[in-house]
């Protein structure tokens, strides 16, 4: 029975996210042995990768349903995740800083990972084009949660208020990938996502009560 050719990338891919799962437990046991700021680096960029090879899945499946599990999360407490992965992600000579208003909400219901893989990919994509800092804010907006991911570098191409000028020479380019999944869950989410340029590029994510 020979197979076509998306069930055999999407076949690939499932292969190595699992070979990407061992390795971060091997890391996981490692590290545990022998506590070290490269290995927990480590640690964390073979959990992006794995996450970005499950996020190609979801979106090779293709079709409108994404599995929510929705949950009563303290959203400080997403937020101090977040973070701890971001830090351990930051390039050199670049800040990061978590500005929050949220710390006397006691919950709300979201699905932990999806969000968080939502705004780590936004995390990412600022890390790469920063100047030199990097905010992750979240405070309660119109009855619902509002996170945001701002940075310091040239914006987004495509909008209005790109610095054309403060974009340095080697610039990276984005794929797009990270943008695409990330507006796929939160559709499921039923929130909003909206991309705007003051003096850097700001993502923003809103999610209801």
């Amino acid at each position: 029975m020979s197979l076509d050719m998306d069930t055999m990338l999407a076949t690939a891919v499932h292969e190595m996210k699992n070979m990407m799962g061992e390795l971060s437990l091997n890391l996981d046991e490692y590290y545990h042995r022998h506590p070290d700021a490269e290995i927990a680096r480590m640690r964390a960029l073979s959990r992006v990768l794995q996450d970005r090879l499950l996020q190609i899945l979801i979106l090779q499946a293709g079709g409108d349903r994404v599995e929510v599990n929705a949950e009563a999360i303290n959203p400080q407490e997403l937020l101090d995740e977040v973070a701890v992965d971001a830090r351990l992600m930051l390039p050199r000579n670049m800040t990061f800083e978590l500005s929050s208003d949220v710390g006397d909400v006691p919950f709300w219901f979201i699905d932990r990972y999806l969000i968080s893989q939502v705004l780590m990919n936004a995390l990412h994509n600022a890390f790469k084009f920063a100047k030199s800092r990097v905010e992750l804010v979240c405070r309660e907006e119109a009855d619902g949660l509002l996170f945001a991911v701002r940075d310091d570098g040239a914006g987004y191409p495509d909008l209005p208020g790109f610095r054309s000028d403060a974009q340095p020479d080697e610039a990276k380019k984005g794929t797009g990938f990270g943008l695409r999944f990330n507006e796929r869950i939160v559709s499921a989410l039923g929130g909003k996502m909206s991309r705007s340029n003051d003096s850097g590029a700001c993502f923003s994510l809103w999610l209801p009560r």
